[in-house]
């Protein structure tokens, strides 16, 4: 028996389509609704509400009274993209819909173009806002290499010294990175990010022995220097007030 090709085609084409409607089958039924958020060391800083005030999709659903069908992948994206929202998990069992949420944490505040963003650890931006003001490190400068900067911020986060001593950085295409500590109104000329380890011991030696030179700090507890710098290996150079 010879079979048209075109014909045979057309049946594959339709079969397919066929099949994939019940494999992509994406709507939902679910008569319950319940938002989670994923706890971690950060403060949180959202709540449910937020969650139905920016999802446009669940915003049509609430208050909701009778059972309701929704697209279970479209909402998950739907919350996903909100900005202070990480990541989002969608999960249906017993006529309940459970949302999953992972907040948006802060890990550093930058500045470019005269606005202000927060990045996140994996240093994508997130919009600073009244709502998720958080005490991070503040970084400006002319050019900005995020991954670098992430980088830096992470060790500077990881030593308890740094940490509690740098408020903000700068990078300057010509210096480098400059730090400004929350001890001593000064400038820390800081440099590349080559040796970081070494550079942070030096200006822990010069907050440990090095700043209780008289010539530092006099008896009336006037600060003659301006800036120290670091740049340089094994030296810490003092810049004096003019």
């Amino acid at each position: 028996m010879k079979i048209d090709k075109g014909r045979l085609f057309k049946i594959i084409v339709i079969s397919s389509i066929f099949c994939l409607g019940f494999v992509l089958k994406k709507d939902i039924h679910f008569s319950n609704l319940s938002i989670k958020f994923v706890e971690n060391e950060f403060p949180n800083y959202i709540d449910s509400l937020d969650i139905l005030n920016d999802c446009p999709l669940l915003l049509d659903y609430y208050p909701y009274s009778d059972s309701i069908d929704i697209n279970k992948k479209l909402l998950e994206d739907s919350i996903t993209n909100i900005d202070y929202v990480y990541n989002a998990e969608v999960y249906l069992h017993d006529n309940s819909l459970t949302i999953l949420v992972e907040q948006n944490n802060p890990f550093l505040r930058f500045e470019q173009f005269g606005q202000s963003y927060y990045l996140n650890q994996e240093g994508k931006k997130m919009l600073a806002t009244n709502m998720n003001l958080a005490d991070v490190l503040f970084f400006s400068g002319d050019t900005m290499y995020i991954n670098q900067i992430c980088d830096l911020a992470n060790c500077i986060y990881q030593d308890s010294f740094m940490n509690s001593l740098i408020k903000g950085i700068h990078f300057d295409k010509d210096i480098g990175y400059i730090f400004y500590p929350r001890i001593f109104d000064i400038e820390i000329i800081f440099g590349d990010t080559l040796g970081m380890k070494n550079k942070f011991d030096r200006i822990k030696t010069f907050y440990g022995k090095v700043s209780k030179n008289s010539s530092i700090i006099d008896d009336l507890g006037n600060l003659n220097i301006m800036s120290i710098n670091v740049k340089y290996e094994n030296q810490i150079i003092c810049q004096k007030n003019n």
